[in-house]
């Protein structure tokens, strides 16, 4: 019987372990239910019939402490530290410099800005957002601020 008991502690973890790595809950469920199959076992087999209560208290207790530090110590030491690097992205995206023309330029909307469009300014095809909202081809703009990938206008 305490073979079986220490194979559902060791399968438990094993589950749980796994759930670090698998979606779902399904592993971190199964490997709950495995370890209280073997609290319950420890408490009422009647393998243990000679063992006291307090002994099988013990049995109880150190399941769930040798559970708990066995799962302490993945999670602190292995799990994070060699896997990170394998399972996370560690790159970051560089927002591009904000290029174009200097705030107080005038242009004109080549496109209908509803609210991003195209404008000529300064004899040079902008990317724009339109602060007003919409505004039809043709309209007389001025740039207020360079954003990330365009030009913030307002109508004149």
């Amino acid at each position: 019987m305490l073979a079986s008991i220490a194979i559902l502690t060791l399968f438990g973890i094993l589950l749980i372990m796994l759930e670090t790595f698998l979606p779902g809950w399904v592993a971190g469920i199964l490997g709950a239910i495995a370890i209280f199959a073997a609290i319950w076992l420890a408490l009422r087999s009647e393998d243990l019939a000679g063992w006291s209560d307090n002994q099988r208290m013990v049995l109880a207790l150190g399941i769930v402490v040798f559970a708990m530090a066995v799962l302490i110590v993945w999670l602190r030491w292995f799990a994070v530290k060699f896997f990170r690097r394998a399972l996370t992205l560690t790159t970051s995206i560089e927002t591009p410099p904000a290029v174009g023309a200097a705030p107080g330029t005038q242009g004109v909307a080549l496109t209908e800005l509803r609210p991003l469009g195209r404008a000529e300014i300064d004899g040079q095809r902008y990317e724009v957002r339109c602060q007003n909202g919409l505004a039809p081809a043709g309209t007389r703009v001025e740039v207020i601020a360079a954003e990330p990938g365009n030009l913030l206008v307002r109508i004149l």
